[in-house]
């Protein structure tokens, strides 16, 4: 199986400044950095591709593959997919589909500094085995087990029967987290998307999914990186 990381790393965040390459957690090259270093663990990829119309992330990116691991491509996005009006589904369709005629697309994001190496390893673990079964690609999500309510009743359990059932016994709901998306090229181009027709959903723990999309998250998940490390922890 030939196995192709993805990183998008799209410039000019209106949300948090510099976010992928500022230092974060005491790592000076910031979360791009972080995550070249978790894929770098991964020996099941053939090549690492980080997608960016942002010159500090792609020469970021060719100075780790030179130094550090020669899978690591750096690739210049085109601007028409690098603006925030970007409409995701063409940066799928026309994009990344086309990356590679063959092989498997593994794409995942540095705003998830918690998904580690160990993760993405379960994860092609996973994958594989899921593939073999007849899924068509893997879709990383985190489970939701709470008190949930629409238009004004609930919808995943039947306060008729009990008002408050005990919380593990709700039924679960599924949020895709965004971690992961695994998926062969040849079917993105089938249908056109990041999930398939008949998506496997890896299941993700709250501390392994966080993302980062606000500048108060980003603070918040440095303070985090550095209690684990102080602990002896690895981010890695």
């Amino acid at each position: 199986m030939t196995l192709i990381g993805f990183i998008p790393c799209r410039a000019g965040s209106e949300r948090v400044r510099h976010k992928n390459t500022r230092p974060f957690g005491g790592i000076e090259g910031g979360l791009i950095e972080l995550k070249l270093r978790q894929l770098q663990r991964v020996d099941e990829f053939d090549k690492i591709i980080v997608s960016s119309n942002d010159a500090a992330v792609l020469d970021f990116a060719a100075d780790f593959s030179a130094r550090h691991d020669e899978r690591v491509v750096a690739l210049p996005r085109p601007e028409i997919y690098g603006s925030s009006t970007t409409s995701m589904g063409a940066f799928i369709q026309d994009y990344i589909a086309h990356l590679s005629e063959e092989g498997h697309l593994f794409w995942t994001h540095v705003t998830h500094p918690f998904t580690t190496s160990k993760v993405y390893a379960r994860a092609i673990a996973e994958y594989r085995r899921r593939l073999a079964e007849g899924y068509d690609c893997l879709v990383s999500a985190t489970r939701i087990q709470k008190f949930l309510w629409r238009n004004g009743a609930p919808f995943n359990y039947d306060n008729t029967l009990e008002r408050w059932p005990r919380s593990q016994d709700l039924e679960p709901v599924f949020e895709i987290n965004h971690a992961i998306y695994a998926i062969p090229f040849a079917t993105m181009r089938k249908v056109r998307d990041r999930v398939g027709e008949r998506p496997y959903f890896f299941e993700m723990v709250d501390a392994e999914a966080l993302d980062l999309d606000w500048e108060d998250q980003f603070q918040l998940m440095e303070e985090i990186a550095r209690a684990r490390q102080s602990r002896g922890e690895s981010l890695l």
